[in-house]
């Protein structure tokens, strides 16, 4: 089984490290006890679907949406910080993989989608908050026995084997 909250945790991981920002999980995210200073992201799980193993095989798939908010000061700050979103999760080497792999131990996350960017909200833009929303759904296989990570020879081999259905 999938265990969504890996999957959360090592997704928010790999938002702050290849943005350079924070990222709180349903929050404000805090550094040191305290509010990170703008900009930022918060990243809400939205849910998603569980596809039940199989008969050819023990592992279950699961598509997880998320939706990624970013906080910004000002509309420049809130269109580069979304960039740099958008490039963490759909970005890829020349070479075909993930350019920021997602390291959710047991789990492959086999497919990125974008499905909503609703763009820069300016509204609060008078008191200092600028936001802007995209949602994305995650495509994952659960590696069973296999504790390997995304991008790791054992989970390839796994991605190989697994017999997916249409």
């Amino acid at each position: 089984m999938i265990e969504r909250g890996r999957v959360t945790e090592a997704l928010q991981g790999m938002l702050t490290a290849a943005t350079g920002r924070p990222c709180g999980r349903g929050r404000l995210p805090l550094l040191d006890g305290r509010p990170a200073p703008l900009p930022y992201t918060v990243l809400y799980p939205q849910g998603g679907t569980v596809d039940g193993a199989p008969l050819a095989n023990r592992a279950e798939d699961a598509h997880l949406v998320y939706q990624v908010t970013v906080v910004a000061a000002r509309t420049d700050q809130a269109e580069w910080l979304a960039d740099r979103v958008q490039r963490a999760l759909l970005g890829r080497t020349t070479q075909g993989t993930w350019a920021h792999p997602i390291p959710a131990a047991g789990v492959d996350v086999w497919a990125r989608e974008l499905v909503v960017d609703d763009g820069v909200d300016p509204a609060a833009a008078d008191d200092g908050v600028v936001t802007a929303v995209q949602r994305y759904e995650l495509s994952a296989t659960d590696c069973g026995d296999v504790t390997a990570t995304e991008g790791d020879p054992g989970v390839e081999e796994h991605r190989r084997r697994i017999v997916r259905q249409p």
